[in-house]
């Protein structure tokens, strides 16, 4: 890691932001979505995710489109370039109280599973309040660091996910699908529509990742993206599939966290019990990565929006602002589910898909393009100028005071 990379942006390779976006997508949503899409689409619930697929790689290209247009400038940077400063400013602020509000929802995601499964006697307050502390040091450390981290959880993600499906293969119904389509695609469509405000919509984060890609990987960044955005449906599809079959649809839409319950199903010989806790492990981890990105999108859109040199000061100070929030966003399981699918989707959308393919339009037709470097100054850089500076202020204070050499005139 960087010495001052907590300070300055650092830079994270093209594999890094793909595998960070698609544990940002697993996040609170690998537990929560498969109910809320079982809940409407019924046994069909699978078809939803797969047609969800499309929009997430649309919602993709716009992002990509903006990107190729101001590659070192975040959305809230190039807003003021394309609407004025005061109308980018405004821009801006949406997004920092979109930011907020998806903060102190995933943190409430934490312990509302936390409340349920594993601590039911602890308060909410002492488990966001220790939650918070850890992800405020992750936030600290930098984007480089929650890159890595990132590819640690990467690789255990994948394999507990695998162990979790090939464990309950066994216990596969292929008579919970029936009737397939037994309502048309009517169903199936109407099941579409929470996942694109959660999690499709909230990808526009990477608007803020993009700048810290390596230039020189920059040229892998789209493939990368692009199959991540596969694996994201495909592993969404997979887990659908097998809560349907393995758990039945009236189980799976009753349960608040379906995957958890269904991972505690597993029971092979006796000897692979309690798997259910290596399911809790994982998602802790990539809710950590979802909410970690969340405060460093927050801080960083703050510090650009109010011309800081550095992000790092906001961070403890959101953190008292996000805990009490996560608190009050929801009263209880049933509320939130109402607010996913009733009002969540419309508000995030706007902020992950209307107003970025406004800003993508607006550029087109003023044919805007910026390639100047919009990232925090590099701390090293500046010491190290600062440095020859004062060296060079040095230098000439001795020129001007030195004594003048006998029979010399001094200039």
């Amino acid at each position: 890691m960087s010495k001052f990379a907590g300070i300055n942006n650092a830079e994270i390779t093209s594999g890094q932001c793909a595998k960070i976006l698609f544990l940002f997508a697993l996040g609170s949503a690998a537990l929560i979505l498969p109910t809320m899409v079982t809940s409407i689409a019924k046994q069909d619930g699978w078809i939803s995710m797969v047609l969800a697929g499309p929009f997430n790689y649309f919602i993709l290209l716009i992002y990509l489109a903006l990107a190729d247009r101001f590659p070192k400038l975040t959305l809230a940077q190039y807003s003021e370039k394309l609407l004025g400063v005061w109308l980018g400013k405004v821009v801006t602020l949406l997004y920092i109280f979109y930011f907020l509000l998806l903060s102190a929802l995933v943190l409430r995601n934490i312990s509302d599973f936390l409340n349920l499964s594993v601590l039911p006697e602890t308060p909410e307050w002492f488990i966001n309040l220790t939650f918070m502390i850890v992800v405020v040091y992750g936030v600290l450390l930098g984007i480089e660091t929650i890159s890595r981290t990132g590819e640690i959880l990467f690789g255990w993600a994948a394999l507990v996910i695998g162990i979790v499906l090939l464990a309950l293969f066994n216990q596969f119904n292929f008579q919970n699908f029936e009737p397939f389509l037994y309502d048309g695609w009517i169903r199936p469509i109407k099941g579409v529509y929470p996942i694109l405000g959660f999690p499709i919509a909230e990808f526009v984060f990477i608007t803020t990742i993009f700048p810290l890609v390596r230039q020189e990987d920059r040229k892998k960044l789209r493939k990368k993206l692009k199959l991540s955005v596969f694996a994201i449906a495909f592993v969404s599809t997979l887990i659908t599939i097998f809560l349907v079959a393995v758990m039945g649809v009236q189980e799976a839409s009753r349960s608040p966290f379906a995957v958890y319950d269904m991972a505690k199903n597993i029971n092979i010989e006796e000897i692979l019990v309690r798997v259910e806790i290596l399911v809790a492990m994982v998602w802790i981890g990539t809710v950590f990565m979802k909410l970690a990105l969340c405060v460093y999108v927050l801080t960083v859109l703050t510090a650009q929006m109010l011309k800081l040199s550095t992000y790092r000061p906001l961070v403890i100070p959101y953190a008292f602002v996000i805990v009490p929030i996560s608190l009050m966003v929801y009263r209880n399981a049933a509320h939130a589910h109402e607010f996913g699918i009733g009002v969540w989707t419309v508000y995030s959308l706007l902020h992950g898909c209307v107003v970025p393919l406004l800003l993508l339009v607006v550029a087109v037709i003023r044919g805007k393009k910026d390639t100047s470097d919009g990232r925090f100054q590099d701390e090293q850089k500046s010491s190290s100028r600062r440095q020859k500076g004062n060296e060079a202020a040095e230098g000439n204070s001795d020129i001007t005071n030195k004594e003048p050499v006998l029979g010399t005139t001094p200039s």
